[in-house]
């Protein structure tokens, strides 16, 4: 399975599937409202990306190669897996017992590891009396041109004339008149199969069970490159996988469903064996000298600017 940046093989779909955490042209009054006040339903608050960049969608649309060039819709910010999949988790090792969720933990550890969320429930069996899990979320890296135009679009109610704004952009900075961007699962599944190893470690030595919930097309691409060998149900296991996807359906404040489409739960040694028979281990060598030497290159460049 590759994976590329690649180009929209479908350049005259409107890029952007959901703002603010509705679909693009939901009539709801809870869109409205979110669009209103520019918050995430799923996080709360206000919405990080429109703070930090000046764009609130949380997916896209994107035919990619790999896929066969069939148009799916592709989450690309972390917070979207926030809410009813992380909850998903919650319940799925807790059950009916009342459990609290704090995010944005930070691992005694250096360097320094922040976990996405911790739930945890008092329980009196164990030493502490306190009972954990680790949930670590995953969306899909957007790369290449961007959809920036398409969402200025979107501010403007101009939805019908989007591509005119691709255009508007070229135009103003001198380059092809393309729609090209690109879904980079690639990239997110060599971060993720590190972080998984690092954050597991750590976890396993604590006795905190991980739960990894992403869309679904990142697990597959995890397993096709780090095949680790999954436990029976009712075994012991370290790290739980949950993949989510888009199945088409509203819930009742119209906001599009991620339902869980498989569940895969392994050990953390079955884990670091994968990831090391696959080659992984040369993988990240070679990712660690490629950086090394670029490092050596800037250096001599800064020095021959000196010597000027």
């Amino acid at each position: 399975m590759a994976q590329s940046a690649g180009r929209n093989v479908r350049g005259n779909v409107f890029p952007i599937v959901e703002a603010f955490g509705f679909p693009h042209d939901s009539e709801s009054p809870a869109a409205a409202k979110a669009w209103d006040e520019k918050s995430c339903p799923f996080a709360g608050g206000l919405c990080e990306k429109q703070r930090q960049y000046g764009f609130g969608y949380c997916s896209v649309t994107y035919a990619a190669k790999w896929n066969d060039g069939q148009q799916r819709t592709y989450a690309v910010c972390d917070h979207r897996l926030d809410g009813p999949p992380v909850e998903w988790a919650v319940t799925d090792f807790f059950g009916d017992r009342q459990a609290t969720l704090v995010s944005e933990v930070a691992a005694t550890l250096t360097p320094r590891l922040n976990i996405d969320y911790v739930a945890f429930a008092d329980d009196p069996s164990a030493p502490d009396g306190t009972s954990l899990i680790a949930i670590e979320t995953q969306a899909i890296d957007l790369r290449g041109g961007g959809v920036g135009p398409a969402w200025k679009a979107w501010e403007a109610d101009d939805v019908d004339n989007w591509r005119a704004y691709f255009t508007a952009e070229a135009e103003r900075k001198g380059r092809r008149d393309t729609v090209d961007y690109g879904v980079n699962t690639g990239n997110v599944y060599k971060r993720l199969g590190t972080q998984v190893a690092v954050k597991g470690e750590y976890l396993k030595q604590i006795d905190v069970p991980l739960y990894v919930v992403m869309q679904h097309s990142i697990l597959q691409q995890l397993r096709s490159r780090i095949n680790f060998a999954p436990v029976a149900a009712d075994s012991p296991w370290d790290i739980t996988f949950a993949g989510f996807d888009y199945g088409g359906a509203l819930d009742s404040d119209g906001k599009m469903r991620l339902d869980l489409v498989e569940t895969v739960r392994t050990t953390l040694p079955n884990y670091l064996e994968a990831m090391t028979s696959s080659g992984e281990g040369s993988a990240m060598r070679a990712d660690f000298v490629a950086k090394v030497r670029k490092k050596v290159k800037v250096a001599s460049t800064q020095t021959n600017l000196f010597n000027l």
